[in-house]
């Protein structure tokens, strides 16, 4: 296997699977004038299959996209305007 591959793999599956999530929320009525509860979140990404690592690794690439944020609200996150176009264009 030539270097990096599984590196590229792990990053194009990070990429689906937070698009999948993306998808799912704004299904279930996220937008990005509210912050939405980790828990939903999480509720929302279990219905669809991913937890555990594959969650984590879904939140960090939606994170390091600027397609989620941290709220300044405990337990919440933004979706942001970027999120709602990436479910929409990818």
């Amino acid at each position: 296997m030539p270097a990096g591959y599984n590196d590229k793999m792990i990053g194009q599956n990070d990429h689906a699977n937070a698009i999948r999530l993306l998808r799912a929320l704004v299904a279930r009525g996220a937008n990005s004038k509210e912050p939405m509860a980790n828990a939903w979140i999480t509720q929302v990404a279990l219905e669809i299959g991913l937890d555990g690592d594959e969650l984590n690794s879904a939140l960090a690439y939606a994170l390091t996209q600027n397609w989620l944020e941290d709220s300044n609200m405990t337990g919440r996150t933004l979706l942001t305007p970027a999120g709602e176009g990436a479910e929409e264009t990818s």
